[in-house]
């Protein structure tokens, strides 16, 4: 065995010009630094050293789902807790969560869910206009550390045998929708996992505050030609969501067997895509709940808000998150007001209107109206559930 070694000073490895140092076992390379400082090894992975772990992208692994579970009619609105809908066409979907993910061997990772989209009604021509597709955020204050960075995305998806093979577009777009980047992906019937590595847009107006949408990360299956003019690969101005100069997108209503499922996505710094991970459980509930909260369905005779009663027919209540919510603007939805109750004495009253009478970002509180003139003032009271268990649900996303 052979020794290299200093042990009261340093210990200088030199190799003139642009050559590099290279380490060899039996006459075999097994390592190298190159002029430019990049280490390379045929035993360590290199994935591994290079990247950020942290994932900007929350519940990557659609695990929470504030509106239910179900198949629901695919709209413009949310489901998945952090997705919302692109839609405009003449056709039909649905998305649902789906225990249908990729095998741990393959990813790396054990999912156990996955967001699943299925072509429920044909549109067998988009329109200029149309699309279907959905979007999620990345926050200002977030975003201010990949601004004009590089960064690489990726997620595992598949689609059914009917579908497999078509073109659908990922892109990245500017709060204002003026800068876009798009790029073309292909999936087939089997789980895949697609990465895209570019640089954050030099040119266009990115928002840095917790109120703003830093960065839009859409996912288009559809989409007519008034959003045809991005460039694949490349930031441009407009709203666009594929780029005619190149692949062309699929159509997925042209059939109701297509269908599409998306989990483990990612998006990090740097040009190296590790294995998706997930923080603990309890931190992206407290994530998503930053953003979104439903308490219920009340059920077991288990209360809303505590409080007391304002005058004859008032009753306020308070309702303290579990987590604090990105503003106090958010909004509230109680459902079928009727399904609400308010408990005084040893009775109760059913409500005829239910609303918030005070928003902050770590509480609220409850003002709920009773049938009649029952209360005499001051007295406890408890906003809670009728026997068909109602829920709230507090909003504060984008």
């Amino acid at each position: 065995m052979s020794t290299i070694k200093s042990s009261s000073e340093d210990l200088t490895l030199n190799a003139d010009g642009s050559n590099d140092i290279k380490f060899q076992s039996n006459g075999v390379e097994k390592a190298s630094i190159s002029s430019a400082g990049a280490f390379t090894s045929t035993t360590i992975d290199a994935t591994k050293l290079t990247g950020e772990k942290r994932n900007f992208i929350i519940d990557g692994d659609f695990t929470q789902w504030p509106e239910g579970t179900a198949a629901a009619t695919h709209a413009g609105s949310y489901y998945p807790a952090l997705k919302t809908g692109l839609s405009g066409h003449d056709g039909t979907a649905t998305w649902e969560r789906s225990t249908d993910v990729p095998t741990q061997a393959a990813s790396g990772h054990q999912s156990a869910y996955s967001l699943l989209m299925k072509c429920t009604g044909t549109d067998a021509t988009i329109g200029a206009a149309q699309q279907i597709g959905w979007r999620g955020f990345i926050t200002g204050n977030d975003f201010a550390s990949l601004h004009q960075q590089e960064f690489t995305y990726s997620f595992w998806a598949k689609t059914s045998a009917q579908n497999s093979g078509h073109n659908y577009n990922i892109a990245f777009a500017n709060s204002a929708w003026d800068r876009t980047w798009v790029q073309t992906f292909s999936p087939t019937s089997t789980w895949t996992k697609f990465t895209f590595t570019l640089t954050g847009d030099t040119v266009g107006t990115f928002l840095f505050t917790e109120a703003d949408r830093g960065l839009q990360v859409v996912m288009t299956l559809a989409a007519g030609t008034d959003r045809d003019d991005g460039t694949e690969g490349a930031w441009v101005a407009g709203s666009e969501r594929w780029a005619s100069s190149g692949t062309a997108i699929s159509n997925f209503l042209d059939h109701t067997s297509n269908e599409f499922y998306f989990t483990q996505e990612q998006l990090v710094l740097g040009s190296v895509s590790p294995d998706f991970t997930s923080p603990p459980i309890a931190t992206v509930r407290d994530q998503v709940g930053y953003y979104v909260e439903k308490f219920g369905p009340i059920t077991g005779n288990l209360g809303l808000a505590v409080g007391k009663e304002a005058n004859t027919n008032l009753a306020d209540g308070i309702v303290y998150f579990n987590s604090p919510k990105r503003n106090d603007s958010y909004t509230v939805d109680f459902g079928t007001v009727s399904d609400w109750l308010i408990l005084y004495n040893t009775t109760s009253t059913i409500c005829t209107a239910i609303t918030t009478n005070g928003t902050w970002k770590t509480h609220l509180t409850v003002r709920a109206t009773a049938t009649g003139t029952p209360f005499t003032g001051g007295n406890c009271t408890m906003v809670a559930q009728s026997a068909n268990s109602p829920s709230m649900l507090v909003d504060a996303r984008h």
